[in-house]
């Protein structure tokens, strides 16, 4: 990605997007819309802000497993969307890639919509760490997720596996 304009960062647009006066979850949700695994699933974003995103997703058929439950890949795949987001929002660079990504699957998502509350924790010079919270629609916690994101500082660095 090359700067756009006096956009220098990932972060940049984010708080230029907002300061115009952008509803950015809905820009996400532009975004989302045109992608056709996001489109699929239903996610849609409900908060974007500094370091923190809301988002939903329905329970419908196409995305469950045997046992009519939300397939775990489905969940991981929201998991990274939801973080991925709220590390963008902090990261000073103009990349960034998923490093790791941990999910306990605690209870069975059956009820819902879902909700998916990510929160970045710590974000370093190169490294961010975000934690997940998915809750069913009786607000009951399902799966957490915890991940590290490698972010991009100028298109000269390379993470090790990308």
């Amino acid at each position: 990605m090359k700067t756009v304009g006096s956009i220098s960062s990932i972060r940049e647009l984010f708080l230029k997007a907002r300061s115009a006066g952008f509803n950015v979850a809905e820009l996400m949700n532009n975004y989302l819309r045109s992608e056709p695994l996001f489109n699929f699933i239903g996610l849609e974003f409900v908060e974007v802000g500094d370091g923190f995103v809301r988002a939903v997703f329905p329970y419908k058929r196409e995305i469950l497993r045997r046992g009519g439950m939300v397939h775990g890949g489905v969940v991981m795949t929201v998991i990274d969307t939801v973080l991925g987001t709220a590390v963008m929002t902090v990261n000073d660079g103009i990349d960034q890639y998923t490093a790791e990504l941990k999910v306990h699957f605690l209870e069975p998502l059956i009820n819902g919509p879902f909700t998916v509350e990510g929160r970045v924790i710590r974000a370093g010079r190169h490294l961010a760490v975000a934690e997940a919270h998915v809750y069913d629609t009786n607000k009951k916690l399902c799966a957490v997720g915890i991940g590290t994101w490698f972010m991009v500082k100028n298109s000269g660095q390379k993470g090790n596996n990308h």
